[in-house]
This record gives structure tokens, C-alpha cells and sequence, in this order.
């Protein structure tokens, strides 16, 4: 015998109407019957026919996501709470991996069009706001996750990172530290520039001098971070301490240090902005930037998913950014 909603809405004795408006988690039906339909349904074994739920309500319940480097531990991190929300709104999630490369995520930005998703949630490279724009006048929704990208009209979810780096360089300089690096990814994205200007800013209102030596700009990666910290160890001048502006730079630049048989903090500071789990189990247990990873990740599923909801669209509208603060952790990796 063929299941179909007629067969659950007769054994309920509701009409196909009211099974359907259960399937769909309709906020108007009656928590009993609703119950009621649940249970049949499960008696009944019923599945849903995804591909006709969504010819009938023109929604294919899957959400797409492009991070910049999945095996990044920020990015699973943000991947993973993404689809956790997914999941508990009733939506599939399309995961991609843009490597921070703009052909690739052009690439993918396609691919999730093409395959009618109902939003995108974005870690812009903010080189392709048109074809970006593109989709949301097609009607798909985007929010834009810890970047910005000028032009592109839509609500976003971002930290501090200003205020972040800010912080960690005054942090350092409090300790007695006159010879601070930077190092940082692409500044033509919006938290490598605005960790940079953090970092300025807290060296200017000190009242030292910015040297360009002691910053190098790489690409986020783990490599970088370990190739700029040999750099600037070996260079001409010598930093005292280091502010690593990323998690997987953090990383590279934490080996290259031990490589160059320096000890820390005896020989050399350092503050990362992010704040993984193998900080606390370091030689030196990390100071850190901390942010709420998790939660950035939870706060822009949640807007997709509520704009989907309310068939929102920027035409007229001004979108929202919501900003999430950071805060200080203090371990032993200065003196």
C-alpha cells in the first residue's frame, strides 16, 4: 500500500490541508493535533517527499555556506554550528570550501544558485559583490559572515576585530614590550585591515613609532604565519614581541619560533587573536583574542533562516550588522 499525506490526513481524520500545515511546522496549528499527526505519521512509517514539498512551497529547505578554509579550526567551528541551527530549523546544509580563492568561490556561489538553495551564508573575499548582488535579486538570500564586502547589500555578522587587536597590542605594550611585529592576512579583506588598524592605533597612542619592518601581510595560512615569523627573526630588526593576527598564522608562527630555538616568553612575546584549544596546552600557555566562534556562526544562521521565513529582501531595506566583542585571554606567553 502506497503512503501518501492522503493516507496520514485519513487516519487522522484531518483534512491533507492541516497534515500539510504539520509538515511545514505552521505556527497556527493546535499543539494536540499536531501531536496527533506526528504520531500517525511515524505509525504510518511516512516519508516526505522533499522534491514535491518543495514544488509546493517553492523552498528546497538546504542553506549553502562558503568558508575561506575549512580545515581551518575557526571555519569547522563555524561550520559546525551552522549546520546545527540548520538542522533544528529543518534545513540541509551544502558545505564549501571557497579557499579565500575568488574563482573558487565565484565557482561555488554558482553552484549553490543553480541548485535553487534557499540562502548563503558567506566568509566573503569580497571580489565578486556582482555576481554576489546577482543572487540576492534573484531572491536567494545572503548574510555575510566575519566580512564585509563594499557594495554588496545584505545583513552581516562580524566581530570586533579592531577592538580586538587594539586590545592585544595596548596588553603588550603594557608589559614593557617596545619592539611589537604584526602579522596578518590579505588586508584588501575586512578583518585583516581592520586587525592592522587595531594594531597602528594602539602603537601610535603609545607614542612609538610604526615600523613597517616589523609587519608582515600573508594570506591567513599556517605557512605564512611560520615563512613571516623567519622573516622577521632574522631580519634586521629583531621584534620582542609578536601579535599574530589569525589562528592558523598563530600556529606557523609558534613553530617557527621553537625552529629558531627561542623560548617564550623569556626570549620572545606573543598574543594571538583567536583563541583555540591547544592554547592552554602550548610550552607556554597562549595569551589570546578570544571570540565567540560558535556564536558567530549560530547568529548568522539564525538571520538567514528568519529572512528566508519572512521572504526578506534588501530592495528599500537597510540591512543589519550585528557586531560581537571580543575579549582578553591572559596566560603565560608574555612576561
Amino acid at each position: 500500500m502506497k503512503i501518501n499525506i492522503k493516507t496520514v490526513a485519513k487516519k487522522a481524520g484531518f483534512s491533507t490541508a492541516t497534515v500539510s500545515r504539520v509538515l511545514a511546522d505552521y505556527p497556527g496549528v493546535k499543539e494536540n493535533t499536531r501531536t496527533k499527526v506526528l504520531a500517525i505519521i511515524k505509525d504510518l512509517r511516512y516519508e516526505v517527499d522533499s522534491v514535491a514539498r518543495s514544488l509546493r512551497q517553492r523552498k528546497t529547505y538546504t542553506i549553502g555556506i562558503i568558508v575561506s578554509n575549512v580545515l581551518s579550526p575557526f571555519y569547522s567551528t563555524i561550520a559546525k554550528s551552522v549546520e546545527d541551527k540548520a538542522r533544528e530549523s529543518g534545513y540541509k546544509l551544502i558545505l564549501c570550501n571557497g579557499d579565500d580563492d575568488p574563482l573558487k568561490e565565484l565557482e561555488y556561489l554558482k553552484i549553490l544558485k543553480s541548485n535553487k538553495v534557499d540562502g548563503i551564508i558567506l566568509t566573503p573575499t569580497g571580489k565578486n559583490a556582482e555576481y554576489i548582488n546577482n543572487i540576492i535579486e534573484s531572491g536567494i538570500n545572503v548574510v555575510l559572515l566575519d566580512r564585509l564586502v563594499d557594495g554588496v547589500k545584505c545583513d552581516s555578522v562580524l566581530v570586533d576585530n579592531y577592538k580586538g587587536s587594539f586590545t592585544a597590542v595596548k596588553y603588550l605594550i603594557s608589559r614593557g614590550y617596545k619592539k611589537i611585529a604584526f602579522i596578518g592576512g590579505y588586508t584588501d579583506r575586512t578583518t585583516g585591515r581592520q586587525r592592522l588598524n587595531g594594531y597602528n592605533k594602539a602603537i601610535k597612542d603609545d607614542g612609538l613609532k610604526i615600523n613597517n619592518d616589523l609587519i608582515k601581510i600573508g594570506d591567513f595560512k599556517k605557512e605564512s604565519g611560520a615563512r613571516l615569523t623567519k622573516e622577521l627573526l632574522e631580519g634586521a630588526h629583531i621584534p620582542d614581541a609578536i601579535f599574530s593576527s589569525n589562528i592558523d598564522m598563530t600556529l606557523g608562527c609558534l613553530i617557527a619560533i621553537k625552529n629558531a630555538g627561542l623560548s617564550i616568553p623569556e626570549d620572545i612575546g606573543i598574543v594571538g587573536f583567536d583563541d583555540p584549544d591547544w592554547s592552554i596546552i602550548a610550552d607556554s600557555p597562549l595569551t589570546a583574542i578570544s571570540q565567540p566562534v560558535y556564536l558567530l556562526g549560530l547568529k548568522a544562521t539564525e538571520i538567514l533562516i528568519k529572512n528566508i521565513n519572512d521572504k526578506k529582501s534588501f530592495s528599500g531595506n537597510k540591512p543589519s550588522i550585528i557586531t560581537l566583542g571580543t575579549s582578553l585571554i591572559i596566560r603565560n606567553s608574555t612576561r
